[in-house]
């Protein structure tokens, strides 16, 4: 089976599908959780951290670990960490848009076809976004999605956030990407 992915969702309907989802997973969770408990990722990497420090000493004590471990609506949004893995795999494949590839071609434009020094940043860009997700009380996502929806006032400044701190990394990575040439 293949999709036709030539043509772009019209906004409306997209915004449309957005708030549909974030509706929906409000209630869901609400009714998992026993709480109002926005959508979003973070605390499935925090029932994976829980877990995972079960296995060392001393780590089970820690209240952040510990919080993560015993709450349903952490278990449930692991499931939708691998639901956007696989999601994500699948419409590739069903779109014929999959492509493989270690270093983008805009990355080795501008830093060169070294595969070491590309995961060096990325190791180091993803422990940033995480602590900067701790930092703002949860990821993109759930601050963005489901925060802006509720206008949230933290939310929009997390959000806000995110999008100019995306910006001067981009600028700052791809200096003449993109733009008035």
């Amino acid at each position: 089976m293949k999709i036709d992915n030539s043509k772009e969702w019209h906004w409306l309907a997209g915004g449309l599908a957005v708030s549909a989802l974030s509706v929906a997973t409000y209630f869901i969770f609400a009714a998992i959780a026993g709480r109002n408990y926005p959508f979003g990722i973070t605390a499935g990497f925090g029932y994976v951290a829980g877990r995972f420090g079960k296995l060392f000493p001393g780590a089970a004590d820690n209240p952040v670990i510990k919080r993560f471990a015993e709450k349903p609506d952490a278990f449930i949004e692991l499931f939708i960490l691998a639901g956007l893995v696989i999601g994500g795999y699948a419409a590739s494949r069903l779109s014929g848009t999959r492509s493989p590839e270690n270093i983008p071609a805009v990355w080795e434009r501008y830093h060169g076809g070294s595969a070491v020094k590309r995961y060096l940043y990325v190791l180091v860009g993803s422990v940033l976004l995480g602590y900067g997700a701790a930092l703002a009380g949860g990821c993109t996502t759930g601050n963005i999605l489901q925060g802006w929806a509720h206008l949230s006032l933290g939310s929009i400044v997390a959000g806000a956030s995110f999008f100019a701190a995306g910006i001067a990394v981009a600028k700052i990575l791809y200096p003449n990407a993109g733009g008035r040439p």
